[in-house]
């Protein structure tokens, strides 16, 4: 049955049936992160392959670990959740079996059984499994050899010597333009025909004495940021000018408001003050280039610094999300229409509505699509939406749209019903023995639901002073929105805020929640209709806002997506080592604007870095370490 269902009825079967199966217990759907865990089964999934992966590898085909288990060679540590009745009668098997005269630290095999929880213990029970291996592992395995690593020392010194020594624009601040691929139509303002930047080198000591350096970039984006690049190289020539030996402690990798405190204070030493708060994209390449510098001192990461700071997990790869434009047509709707057509090619064999021969298209490479809409007919863009939503969940794709605040709430109506006919009209085309579930060989299976499993969001659909009515919308229509940028300049400006008065006050800030703007923005995040946070660090205002909001929006289960303002690959490679720390596996991040960009200030570019639609973090690294080398080379020979 599962090799033979198509695509749009994969997440409905499991929420219907694979998930109410006796051994996940009677609660697992109810659980606050059951969605999530939802996402990462379907993301990129095909019922065929997951099929023929339970014919290969079920249980029932494994070879029996029971004469194994008798005499392991090593210790042994079994974990079941007590409404899993079939994994229950293996603990029990296994404790009579495992020397009960024996005390528990001499057991080779231990057993443990968790109350409340069925066979999804990692999300179910994932802190009292945490306590229990560690427990065991503490028990088995030997002291380690090696005395832990002594803490970091202080900070790094800045380098007091300045744009009186040597040229400020060619030591310091190195500008850069470079050319788009084609001209890029924006929400705001005329097409975008290249990108024009500086890039912010900052030199510093070690404590082995060790010259160290970071990088990092003002890029503004007309239309977007409020501050031009004239304003901002200004304004970042007369910081990097101010921080000149200044100590930058390791504290603020934390990113927990220290970063803010630790700028403040700087930029508040004698002499000739820096004028107005620190602009966005200022603070954010201020930022960069110090989280680069800590981490070129203590011999690590940008992603492991942060990590370790906020004791907090990184991944090693990132994934990235593909990018359509208001107009543009790409491989994505010629992939989505061949899917299609394989599926319904499929449907008059044997095998009725299977999903069809695999698509190798180009398009193929990227899990996840970001597609721009608004701005033109609402109609004829829900029915386009439509029709991608049935290539997309044929392909194992997922789709998210980007409204900027086009529609009026007659529009988006408009929108969600055209999108909704041409889903459940295509739906019924492709697959009318599952809509009759009758027939000779049919398959049974659910209808699909409304909205689409395939489609994640939209983002900010209605107009700013609508928002409100966008709960309404999502009771109406099933479209879950997600927040941008747009709403969170005065939460981010409160942030800063509540950090520079901690660090006059001493107070570390933890009954603050950053005053009514932020409240405002913490009951957006908690409504149902909202699916998540999206977030432009260099608009935000820096790495330091966006950890904190990211972090907030997690509290209240809610992921957070990072992305890029079409800066260089300088920029992109900072957001996606943060995204490393904030994201998820099954997240996607809008940092496939790099393509746009005909060249790069990074070097190996950040394209360098990516394979299909994941980013290789560690190799970003590296080449944010060699391309800050060259530029200190350049000065030197100056």
């Amino acid at each position: 049955r599962l090799g033979a269902m198509p695509p749009p009825h994969f997440d409905e079967w499991l929420r219907r049936e694979w998930y109410r199966a006796a051994l996940w217990g009677g609660r697992l759907q109810e659980h606050p992160s059951f969605e999530r865990m939802l996402l990462r089964r379907t993301d990129g999934a095909q019922p065929r392959d997951r099929a023929a992966s339970l014919e290969r590898e079920s249980v029932g085909r494994q070879p029996s670990c029971w004469p194994w288990l008798e005499a392991p060679p090593a210790p042994v540590l079994y974990v079941a959740g007590e409404e899993d009745e079939a994994y229950c009668k293996v603990a029990t098997r296994l404790a009579e079996h495992s020397g009960v005269a024996e005390p528990v630290e001499r057991r080779l095999v231990r057993v443990a059984v968790l109350p409340a929880a069925g066979h999804a213990l990692l999300l179910e029970a994932s802190a009292p499994v945490a306590e229990i291996c560690h427990a065991f592992a503490s028990q088995v395995l030997p002291p380690p050899l090696v005395p832990a690593s002594p803490p970091p020392a202080e900070g790094v010194r800045i380098q007091a010597r300045g744009p009186e020594g040597v040229d400020a624009l060619s030591a310091r601040l190195l500008p850069f333009r470079l050319p788009l691929t084609a001209p890029l139509p924006l929400a705001r303002g005329p097409p975008v025909t290249e990108r024009a930047g500086v890039l912010l080198l900052v030199e510093g000591m070690a404590a082995d004495g060790r010259a160290v350096r970071g990088l990092g970039e003002v890029c503004p984006l007309p239309g977007f940021h409020s501050e031009s690049l004239d304003e901002a190289a200004a304004q970042l020539r007369s910081v990097a000018h101010r921080l000149q030996g200044a100590l930058l402690p390791f504290a603020v990798a934390r990113l927990d408001g220290s970063m803010s405190a630790w700028l403040a204070a700087a930029c508040d030493r004698p002499s000739k003050s820096v004028s107005g708060p620190l602009l966005p994209s200022v603070r954010c390449a201020l930022e960069m280039a110090c989280l680069h510098l800590l981490a070129q001192a203590a011999n690590t990461s940008i992603a492991q610094l942060v990590c370790c700071a906020r004791r907090a997990p990184y991944q090693s790869h990132v994934r990235i999300n593909g990018l359509l434009a208001r107009g543009e047509v790409s491989s994505l709707e010629a992939a989505a229409d061949a899917a299609r057509a394989a599926v319904d090619s499929a449907r008059p064999s044997s095998r009725a509505c299977a999903s069809g021969p695999a698509v190798k298209h180009a398009a193929a490479r990227m899990r996840t699509w970001k597609v721009k809409v608004g701005g033109g007919d609402p109609a004829a863009d829900g029915r386009r939406i439509g029709k991608l939503l049935l290539g997309c969940t044929a392909l194992g794709a997922r789709l998210r749209l980007d409204a900027n605040q086009a529609w009026s709430r007659e529009q988006a109506a408009t929108f969600c019903e055209a999108m909704q006919t041409e889903w459940e009209a295509g739906c019924a085309a492709l697959c009318p023995e599952h809509q009759r579930g009758d027939g000779a060989g049919a398959v049974s299976a659910p209808a699909p639901r409304w909205t689409p499993p395939a489609l994640d969001f939209c983002e900010e659909p209605l107009m700013a002073r609508l928002h409100a009515q966008l709960p309404a919308l999502h009771a109406q229509y099933g479209l879950r929105h997600a927040i941008d940028e747009g709403a969170l300049p005065a939460a981010a400006e409160a942030l800063e805020r509540l950090a520079a008065s901690c660090a006059t006050s001493g107070s570390d800030g933890a009954s603050a929640r950053g005053g009514e703007a932020f409240r405002a923005l913490q009951e957006r995040l908690g409504d149902a209709s909202c699916a998540g946070l999206i977030l432009k660090p260099t608009l935000a205002g820096g790495l330091e806002v966006s950890a904190r909001l990211a972090d907030e929006a997690s509290r209240l289960g809610k992921p957070t997506v990072l992305t890029s303002a079409f800066e260089s690959g300088v920029a992109h490679a900072h957001v996606a080592m943060l995204a490393s720390v904030l994201g998820g596996p099954s997240i996607a991040h809008g940092l496939s604007t790099y393509e746009r960009l005909q060249g790069d200030t990074l070097s190996p570019a950040f394209a360098e870095a990516v394979d299909g639609d994941l980013v290789d973090v560690p190799r970003l690294q590296a080449a944010l370490d060699a391309t800050a080398q060259g530029l200190r080379f350049v000065n030197e020979r100056r």
